[in-house]
């Protein structure tokens, strides 16, 4: 008869995005992920080769699922829907939210194997291009589209949400309005701007 693993890689990268999310990627250390999947140091190690590893794999795994849900919202140029997208993500992954807002850049993985460097670089290659795209439909004339677009999509939804998420509470409905009034005044600005 196979025995089967009690615990998979899965459970421990939830376990460091989960540590991440409450304690900040600082608090992320082999011994606290092994802790809180339950599982001895030596099973961890078994699966991932040190903390950075974890780390990346983990920080993939969230920038996946956003990518997923809110990019395809700044391909499309529709930036007002991105914002929307990105409150939504927040409030139904509250701690993947936590865990990547904490910093723009990936954090400091360390060496990593080639393979997983790839990933991340190319995961980093995937968010730029679709911020460009979301670029390119702003008028021609502006001087620094890509601030402009960095307010709209990341600079205002992260201030606004960033206080709720980090003291783990709801973020109310009346932020959307906020939200909308901020786009749609610098979308105006933008569009009349000369």
């Amino acid at each position: 008869m196979v025995r089967l693993a009690k615990y998979n890689e899965d459970s421990f990268i939830d376990s460091a995005i989960n540590i991440a999310a409450q304690c900040g990627i600082g608090a992320l250390s082999m011994a606290s992920i092994a802790s809180s999947a339950g599982e001895p140091i030596g099973s961890l190690y078994h699966r991932f080769d040190s903390r950075g590893t974890v780390l990346a794999r983990a920080w993939l795994k969230v920038r996946a699922d956003f990518r997923a849900h809110v990019l395809p919202h700044w391909e499309s140029g529709n930036t007002w829907s991105a914002v929307e997208a990105l409150l939504q993500w927040c409030r139904s992954k509250p701690a993947y939210a936590r865990f990547m807002l904490q910093s723009d850049a990936a954090p400091d993985f360390g060496e990593l194997s080639a393979q997983l460097h790839a990933l991340v670089e190319q995961d980093q290659a995937d968010y730029d291009a679709a911020f460009e795209r979301c670029v390119q439909t702003l008028p021609p004339h502006l001087a620094n589209p890509g601030n402009i677009v960095h307010f709209i999509l990341i600079g205002a939804p992260v201030a606004i949400v960033k206080p709720f998420l980090s003291q783990e509470q709801t973020i109310p409905s009346c932020i959307d309005g906020m939200l909308r009034s901020s786009h749609d005044a610098v979308c105006h600005w933008a569009s009349s701007s000369r």
